[in-house]
């Protein structure tokens, strides 16, 4: 995945870009389950979580919630399938650049740390929107929405306006 990334021209960007590129029109996803969204999220954000709570109950979605019960997770999530089309929706045109964010932000390039980079929810919507075929300029914003905070940026909450997509 971190290959088809960096082949594909995907950026880390900091939260300093990330609010020169919104005030330029930069179309902000914010990919973090919708409860971490109202908390808290990067002004002009919009919310379509990557990831949802696990639906339906063939054999394999059971098999899934007992895996995560294993380990002491109730809440057990599956990938959002509808994430691609709803991210597609709100891309206004072709050349619009498209900045995803999640908690953490990851990292593509090897370090002490991580030999092969470290994946978050960010970086795999990333991947994911590539395998659909989204050619816009994808960016990811180093540090995620906590690098954001950290760096004293201004947060806007549920109430205060309406981005929500699910």
């Amino acid at each position: 995945m971190r290959l088809a990334l960096l082949a594909g021209n995907v950026k880390l960007v900091s939260p300093q870009e990330v609010q020169f590129a919104a005030e330029r029109g930069a179309l902000l996803v914010d990919v973090r389950p919708e409860a971490d969204y109202d908390a808290g999220h990067v002004p002009g954000a919009y919310n379509v979580p990557f990831y949802q709570p696990i639906t339906g109950w063939s054999p394999m979605k059971v098999a899934r919630r007992v895996g995560y019960a294993m380990f002491g997770i109730v809440k057990g999530t599956e990938v959002n399938p509808t994430f691609p089309q709803d991210v597609k929706q709100l891309v206004t045109h072709a050349e619009q650049q498209l900045i995803l964010y999640c908690s953490q932000g990851g990292v593509l390039e090897p370090n002490d740390s991580y030999r092969k980079g470290w994946q978050t929810r960010s970086l795999i919507a990333a991947y994911d929107l590539m395998q659909e075929g989204m050619t816009n300029s994808l960016a990811v914003m180093k540090g995620g929405y906590t690098e954001w905070v950290n760096a004293g940026r201004c947060v806007t909450a549920v109430s205060d306006d309406s981005h929500t997509i699910s």
